[in-house]
């Protein structure tokens, strides 16, 4: 009786995990395809300027080159995709993670 349940319970957790990750990469891979195409000149607004870290947190350091809000996402593996907005003509630094994350890989613009 106790392995039935067991390995109901882990088919259950299996069936799960799948069906939560699928979507979400699917979503993923539509919406860059989207951003890249649809606003190929907003991408030359925020550029970055340098990733570090300043222990437990990850930081990057962006620059707006445009004379309006631009918004964007810090790529990071296996995590949500933090979201952040910068003023016109403006550098700062964003914390978008921290000691157990992995290190971003880029930046997405996206709309405001």
């Amino acid at each position: 009786m106790r392995k039935s349940i067991t390995s109901g319970l882990l088919v259950a957790a299996a069936l799960g995990s799948l069906s939560v990750l699928s979507p979400v990469a699917v979503a993923a891979t539509g919406t860059a395809e989207e951003a890249s195409v649809a606003t190929p000149a907003a991408a030359s607004c925020v550029e970055v300027v340098r990733w570090y870290t300043d222990w437990p947190d990850k930081f990057v350091e962006v620059k707006n080159n445009c004379g309006s809000k631009a918004c964007f996402s810090v790529t990071v593996a296996a995590n949500r995709d933090p979201v952040f907005s910068i003023g016109a003509y403006r550098q700062q630094s964003f914390r978008y993670g921290g000691a157990l994350w992995t290190s971003g890989t880029g930046i997405k613009n996206i709309g405001c």
